[in-house]
């Protein structure tokens, strides 16, 4: 678990105990830098990868004024317990956001968010494999057949957001886009705008249905997959 902005990860285990299920705090881990981290991707060795989308002491405006002008701000960390925290070579981009991995933990797919791309990248060699173009793409999950699930965002991200604390559901328009692992073709799974949520940040498909949720609102929406 990451909270943006926080100083560190959270190490959670789930404990399923029917109507007392819960979450056991295990432990956490400080990246020790400037990090204003974003998504986290786990590996089956007990590492993970974490989005490090700017240096948070950089004040927002000066990161505005970066970004407008093209300046690879963020980068990818990994994390493993003997080494600690390294920068993943080859990964410096525009605000990286969301991130996951391949079921067999090789290729990283990475959100570009000022960028407007995903990208597929060899985890030994660091080579960007593949891309899809996608509007502000926000965080990602692969499913079991591997296709990705990426939330887009279709407003101006600079001067269309959407006010911390502001009552309610954030309305503004979204994209999930489905797009295959392996070639990196893709399509729009979903186009909303408007009630009774938008402005998804995330989008996991569940048993048929396709269950979203926002960084900014009160509710989290389903929707029958066809």
């Amino acid at each position: 678990v990451v909270n943006h902005g926080n100083e560190q990860i959270e190490f959670f285990e789930l404990v399923a105990a029917g109507a007392e299920s819960h979450l056991d705090w295990k432990g956490c881990a400080k990246p020790g830098n400037d990090a204003f981290m974003n998504d986290v991707a786990s590996l089956h060795d007990g590492g993970f990868f974490v989005t490090h989308m700017w240096n948070k002491s950089t004040p927002f405006e000066t990161v505005v004024a970066q970004l407008t002008a093209g300046e690879k701000v963020g980068w990818v960390w990994e994390w493993q317990a003997a080494s600690g925290f390294t920068k993943l070579p080859g990964s410096d981009e525009m605000m990286p956001n969301g991130i996951t991995v391949s079921q067999d933990n090789s290729k990283l797919f990475i959100n570009i968010y000022m960028a407007n791309k995903t990208i597929k990248v060899d985890r030994l060699t660091g080579e960007v494999e593949g891309e899809v173009a996608v509007r502000s793409p926000d965080n990602v999950v692969i499913d079991a057949d591997g296709n990705l699930w990426i939330a887009s965002h279709l407003n101006d991200p600079i001067n269309e957001r959407c006010e911390d604390g502001q009552p309610g559901p954030c309305l503004l328009e979204f994209q999930i886009i489905k797009a295959n692992s392996a070639d990196m073709s893709s399509e729009v799974a979903l186009h909303h705008k408007g009630e009774p949520m938008g402005y998804a940040t995330v989008a996991l498909p569940h048993n048929g249905r396709l269950y979203l949720g926002s960084a900014h609102g009160d509710r989290v929406a389903s929707i029958e997959l066809k």
